[in-house]
């Protein structure tokens, strides 16, 4: 049974890799080969001999010591590339790595041989056993370069996984929220309103048959009834699930402003006009409160009597204000329902700030569009 062909990601892994592995065995071999040569000139003073019998100057003897432990580390790296080093375990890494050295040493020892560095074989062997666990240490580090750089990969992308089970663990909490409070507020405009429609009906009939004081009784009771629909559970249905909401943001927040007392100087103004962002219900949701929040605040503590709520509708983003008129913000107010509006905005990318304005206070959300 053929394995299955390897993925866009795992190639790109390995060609990363595959680079981090030339590159890192090329510069520590580069550096290393750079260092022997220049101890065996400067240092110890080694000449070889030319081609033509005569000693080299230490420049020259220099140039060639250097070039040909660079093309032996090159000849190294292409064969450990070329064998696949990186993706080799256990003792089939450990004969390639020697393996490859110990081909890359030969080839270099051919090469002293050739330009006179060495006068025997048996210096230029045992050289080339140097030059083998050299090169093998090298190895050695650039594939813990690679490693490094594989756990470090793979560490983020599980860090990266896990916020993305979170997100999506967060955005099915919250989608069952919603789902729950459409269904309660379903619920209360519909049968829970049905039922005080019919005990209203009920109480009609028995007051046609009764007169004087327990028909205005009847009446009375009626009457609050109406008003606890009317009133009490269409507020309870709208707190729960925003009257608008399914239309967009703007229509949740049209109906919102308007069920302000007619005594309260309000406005609702759209910037650029016409415009309507094309949010989430989550995010829909979390405006909407928002704009509750402020005129809540603005009416019960701020004593305001103008409120201009503003939806700015930019490319990336989406403003909402709330500014009031009011007396302002109160330094010892534990801010309990902001703290909850705060932490839902930043659930959701967004932000959430309280400024004192002059006169009363202005309540700012921002949340992204996409």
């Amino acid at each position: 049974m053929n394995a299955d062909p390897p993925s866009d990601i795992a190639r790109a892994d390995r060609a990363a890799d595959q680079r981090q592995f030339f590159f890192m065995a090329m510069t520590l071999g580069g550096a290393l080969s750079l260092a022997i040569s220049s101890q065996a000139v400067l240092l110890l003073g080694i000449n070889a001999v030319s081609l033509r019998g005569t000693d080299a100057s230490p420049f020259v003897d220099l140039i060639i010591r250097v070039t040909i432990n660079l093309c032996g580390v090159a000849i190294a790296v292409l064969s450990a590339t070329r064998a696949r080093l990186i993706s080799r375990t256990g003792f089939v890494r450990i004969a390639l790595l020697v393996g490859c050295a110990g081909f890359a040493a030969a080839c270099r020892a051919a090469a002293q041989i050739i330009v006179g560095i060495y006068a025997s074989v048996t210096l230029a062997l045992a050289d080339a056993a140097i030059a083998t666990l050299l090169m093998s240490v090298t190895f050695v580090f650039a594939l813990q370069s690679v490693g490094s750089r594989r756990r470090a990969r793979e560490s983020e992308r599980a860090r990266l996984a896990q916020a993305a089970q979170a997100t999506a663990a967060l955005a099915a909490l919250q989608d069952e929220e919603l789902h729950v409070r459409r269904e309660i507020a379903d619920t209360l405009h519909g049968t829970l309103q049905g039922r005080v429609v019919m005990l209203q009906a009920d109480l009609r009939e028995v007051a046609s048959g009764l007169d004087g004081l327990q028909r205005s009784r009847i009446d009375r009771i009626r009457a609050e009834l109406d008003a606890l629909r009317e009133n009490e559970l269409r507020a309870v249905s709208a707190t729960l699930y925003p009257e608008g909401i399914d239309r967009g943001v703007v229509a949740a927040l049209r109906a919102l402003v308007s069920r302000i007392p007619a005594a309260i100087d309000a406005s609702f103004v759209v910037v650029p006009a016409g415009a309507d962002p094309d949010l989430d219900l989550a995010r829909r949701l979390a405006l909407v409160r928002v704009a509750e929040e402020g005129v809540s605040n603005a009416l019960r503590h701020g004593l305001a009597a103008r409120i201009d709520t503003v939806l700015h509708v930019g490319i990336d983003e989406v403003t909402l204000s709330v500014r009031d008129d009011g007396v302002g913000v109160d330094p010892a107010a534990v801010p309990s329902g902001l703290r909850r509006l705060t932490d839902r905005l930043e659930g959701l990318g967004g932000r959430l700030a309280l400024t004192p304005t002059d006169p009363g206070a202005e309540l700012v959300a921002r949340v992204r569009r996409g």
